[in-house]
């Protein structure tokens, strides 16, 4: 297969076909680029110079359009009536066009590989090192993950261990809140109990009051030699006898008791201890309710109300044996509808 001819512009470069355009400095065109560049023009003077090497064209057959393809007529007659030496010559001229053609495609072919190989170059040292980045890159980013991995997993322990010690804390908080609350409860029942039992002795020690001995001219109770609880007597002149500042104040209007058979007794805007009233010497019951028996000398009491606690009343006990005389002028002492 012969090698095919090429536009010798180097901005074209295709492959020529039938016709072209041949000069005599050996160089050959295709047609549309010769009359681009006005090289086809029949008069001389207005022909251009060669595209390729820019040598002029003086005569008009410096530059021709030949037929690349020649039929068998063509090729009779082309050379028909010429010399051998002329044919010969022709032929030499020919073949030298030809070879030129070839030598110069060959430099053009070695120019462009030798360029593409300069830039295949710098693009294999450029991909060289953006491998060797990319690998480096890589190297880092592998460490990091690496150390964020391990990172991780001590963060995720720790997390554990934060969990197991929430767990436990909040484990004993919690018994800690049961405790309490078991401690608070028998505090508290403790206090009720405590206040119950003050409460019944105050109860028991107030019905009694009304069954011990009266004496004096101004109805105040005589103090009785025989001891209600035990065998012990003790003066109560020395004891604190008044109440707590804490404690509701009294009014009354008569700090007198009625006296025997009087029809008038003292009144009070507030609430008698225990809740009774008595009425004459036999210490009658005058409650709303059915009287309560008495036994001996103690009134057991049914008040369902906490009275207030025994030890705002220094001068009354029931568990230590003394029984003594209250002054008439007592705060908070008041007896309501006692008569003589």
């Amino acid at each position: 297969m012969e090698h095919p001819l090429i536009c010798n512009n180097l901005q074209c470069r295709q492959e020529l076909g039938e016709r072209a355009l041949v000069t005599t400095c050996s160089h050959i065109f295709c047609l549309e680029c010769a009359e681009r560049l006005g090289i086809t023009g029949q008069e001389t003077e207005r022909r251009n110079t060669c595209p390729a090497c820019h040598s002029h064209f003086n005569n008009h057959d410096d530059a021709v359009i030949t037929n690349l393809s020649p039929g068998e007529e063509y090729k009779t007659t082309i050379l028909s009536g010429l010399s051998p030496n002329i044919v010969m010559e022709c032929t030499s001229r020919a073949l030298s066009f030809w070879a030129y053609q070839i030598t110069q495609d060959m430099y053009y072919q070695q120019y462009l590989y030798k360029t593409l190989a300069e830039k295949y170059s710098a693009l294999n040292i450029r991909l060289e090192k953006t491998v060797s980045d990319a690998n480096t890159e890589i190297d880092g980013l592998q460490h990091r993950l690496t150390g964020m991995t391990a990172e991780q997993n001590a963060l995720r322990r720790k997390n554990e261990e934060i969990s197991q010690a929430y767990k436990e804390k909040a484990r004993k908080v919690l018994q800690l809140q049961e405790l309490y609350d078991k401690v608070k409860s028998r505090a508290e029942l403790g206090q009720i109990q405590k206040a119950a039992s003050d409460a019944v002795d105050l109860t028991l020690e107030t019905t009694s009051q009304p069954n011990q001995g009266i004496a004096g001219n101004n109805g105040v109770p005589e103090s009785d030699n025989t001891p209600a609880f035990s065998q012990r007597r003790a003066n109560g002149s020395g004891m604190n006898t008044g109440m707590p500042r804490s404690y509701p104040a009294v009014t009354r209007e008569s700090t007198l008791w009625p006296r025997v058979g009087g029809a008038s007794r003292s009144e009070s805007t507030a609430t008698p201890l225990g809740g009774f009233r008595h009425r004459g010497m036999g210490g009658v019951s005058a409650r709303t309710s059915t009287p309560v028996p008495v036994v001996g000398n103690i009134r057991p009491s049914t008040a369902t109300d906490f009275a207030p606690p025994r030890n705002h009343y220094p001068g009354i006990g029931i568990t230590s044996g003394i029984r003594v005389s209250q002054p008439d002028n007592m705060p908070g002492l008041n007896m309501h509808g006692r008569h003589l």
